[in-house]
Protein backbone atom coordinates (compact mmCIF):
# COMPACT_ATOMS: atom_id res chain seq x y z
CA UNK A 1 0.00 0.00 0.00
CA UNK A 2 1.20 3.58 0.08
CA UNK A 3 1.03 3.88 3.85
CA UNK A 4 4.66 1.06 3.60
CA UNK A 5 5.82 2.81 0.86
CA UNK A 6 6.93 5.80 3.36
CA UNK A 7 9.43 3.25 4.31
CA UNK A 8 11.18 2.44 1.60
CA UNK A 9 14.05 4.23 0.37
CA UNK A 10 13.96 4.42 -3.32
CA UNK A 11 14.83 7.12 -5.59
CA UNK A 12 12.03 9.97 -5.67
CA UNK A 13 11.16 9.47 -9.23
CA UNK A 14 10.86 5.94 -8.91
CA UNK A 15 8.06 6.04 -6.17
CA UNK A 16 6.58 9.36 -8.07
CA UNK A 17 5.73 6.68 -10.82
CA UNK A 18 5.08 4.05 -8.19
CA UNK A 19 2.76 6.06 -6.48
CA UNK A 20 1.16 7.45 -9.52
CA UNK A 21 0.41 3.59 -10.86
CA UNK A 22 -0.76 2.62 -7.29
CA UNK A 23 -3.19 5.63 -7.54
CA UNK A 24 -4.44 4.69 -10.75
CA UNK A 25 -5.17 1.02 -10.26
CA UNK A 26 -6.43 2.27 -7.13
CA UNK A 27 -9.03 4.49 -8.64
CA UNK A 28 -9.94 2.34 -11.85
CA UNK A 29 -11.18 -0.23 -9.08
CA UNK A 30 -13.05 2.43 -7.09
CA UNK A 31 -14.74 3.79 -10.24
CA UNK A 32 -16.02 0.61 -11.52
CA UNK A 33 -17.67 -0.69 -8.08
CA UNK A 34 -19.51 2.53 -8.49
CA UNK A 35 -20.36 2.23 -11.63
CA UNK A 36 -21.64 -1.36 -10.98
CA UNK A 37 -23.58 0.12 -8.04
CA UNK A 38 -25.46 2.77 -9.80
CA UNK A 39 -26.16 0.27 -12.87
CA UNK A 40 -27.46 -2.38 -10.50
CA UNK A 41 -31.24 -0.99 -11.61
CA UNK A 42 -32.61 -3.82 -8.69
CA UNK A 43 -30.72 -2.43 -5.63
CA UNK A 44 -31.07 1.59 -6.39
CA UNK A 45 -34.86 1.20 -6.90
CA UNK A 46 -34.63 -1.14 -3.31
CA UNK A 47 -32.70 1.86 -1.98
CA UNK A 48 -34.98 4.42 -3.35
CA UNK A 49 -38.00 2.83 -1.85
CA UNK A 50 -35.82 2.87 1.37
CA UNK A 51 -37.50 6.42 2.59
CA UNK A 52 -34.44 7.26 3.68
CA UNK A 53 -33.67 11.15 5.01
CA UNK A 54 -30.14 11.65 3.71
CA UNK A 55 -26.81 9.87 2.52
CA UNK A 56 -24.13 9.81 4.80
CA UNK A 57 -20.50 9.43 2.96
CA UNK A 58 -17.08 10.22 2.79
CA UNK A 59 -16.20 12.79 0.42
CA UNK A 60 -12.63 11.20 -0.75
CA UNK A 61 -14.91 9.31 -3.37
CA UNK A 62 -17.53 10.79 -5.90
CA UNK A 63 -19.77 7.64 -5.14
CA UNK A 64 -21.75 8.69 -2.34
CA UNK A 65 -22.49 12.40 -3.43
CA UNK A 66 -23.36 10.66 -6.94
CA UNK A 67 -25.94 8.44 -5.65
CA UNK A 68 -27.56 10.66 -3.02
CA UNK A 69 -27.99 12.84 -6.38
CA UNK A 70 -29.41 10.16 -8.52
CA UNK A 71 -31.90 9.01 -4.88
CA UNK A 72 -32.46 12.84 -4.60
CA UNK A 73 -31.40 13.17 -1.21
CA UNK A 74 -29.28 15.44 0.79
CA UNK A 75 -25.31 14.31 1.30
CA UNK A 76 -23.62 14.22 5.06
CA UNK A 77 -20.07 14.02 4.90
CA UNK A 78 -18.38 12.86 7.89
CA UNK A 79 -14.81 13.30 7.14
CA UNK A 80 -12.96 15.94 8.92
CA UNK A 81 -10.84 16.98 5.39
CA UNK A 82 -12.17 17.41 1.62
CA UNK A 83 -10.08 16.03 -0.88
CA UNK A 84 -8.06 18.35 -2.98
CA UNK A 85 -8.21 21.51 -0.71
CA UNK A 86 -11.52 21.71 -1.33
CA UNK A 87 -12.11 22.37 1.81
CA UNK A 88 -10.29 25.52 1.99
CA UNK A 89 -11.57 26.73 -1.44
CA UNK A 90 -15.34 25.86 -0.01
CA UNK A 91 -14.67 28.09 2.95
CA UNK A 92 -12.00 30.25 2.04
CA UNK A 93 -9.76 29.64 5.07
CA UNK A 94 -6.43 30.47 4.45
CA UNK A 95 -3.35 27.23 4.00
CA UNK A 96 -0.20 28.82 3.50
CA UNK A 97 1.99 25.67 3.13
CA UNK A 98 5.24 27.55 4.71
CA UNK A 99 3.32 26.35 7.96
CA UNK A 100 0.46 24.26 7.63
CA UNK A 101 1.34 21.01 6.92
CA UNK A 102 -0.54 18.62 3.94
CA UNK A 103 -1.83 15.46 4.90
CA UNK A 104 0.51 13.24 2.96
CA UNK A 105 3.45 15.10 4.17
CA UNK A 106 3.70 13.44 7.95
CA UNK A 107 5.21 17.11 8.64
CA UNK A 108 4.37 18.78 12.15
CA UNK A 109 3.32 22.38 11.89
CA UNK A 110 6.81 23.27 13.07
CA UNK A 111 8.88 22.68 10.03
CA UNK A 112 12.12 22.81 8.69
CA UNK A 113 13.29 24.38 5.37
CA UNK A 114 13.44 21.35 3.77
CA UNK A 115 10.29 19.99 5.13
CA UNK A 116 8.89 23.35 3.64
CA UNK A 117 9.79 22.58 0.57
CA UNK A 118 8.80 18.64 0.28
CA UNK A 119 5.61 20.31 1.46
CA UNK A 120 5.31 22.52 -1.38
CA UNK A 121 5.92 19.94 -3.68
CA UNK A 122 2.83 18.18 -2.26
CA UNK A 123 0.44 21.02 -2.56
CA UNK A 124 1.70 21.06 -6.24
CA UNK A 125 1.23 17.34 -7.45
CA UNK A 126 -2.16 17.33 -5.58
CA UNK A 127 -3.93 19.15 -7.84
CA UNK A 128 -2.21 16.32 -10.77
CA UNK A 129 -3.20 12.98 -8.14
CA UNK A 130 -6.73 14.94 -8.03
CA UNK A 131 -7.13 14.94 -11.34
CA UNK A 132 -6.26 11.39 -11.31
CA UNK A 133 -8.48 10.09 -8.99
CA UNK A 134 -11.21 12.28 -10.06
CA UNK A 135 -11.16 12.52 -14.00
CA UNK A 136 -13.29 9.11 -14.77
CA UNK A 137 -16.33 10.41 -12.71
Amino acid sequence: GLGLAVFEKKPLLQYVVQTYKKIQKDSALLFSACSHLLHNEELMASLAEGSFDAVLTDPFLPCGPIVALRLALPVVFFSHKLPCGLDFQGTQCPSPPSYVPRPLSLNSDHMTFLQRVKNMLILASEGFLCNVVYSPY
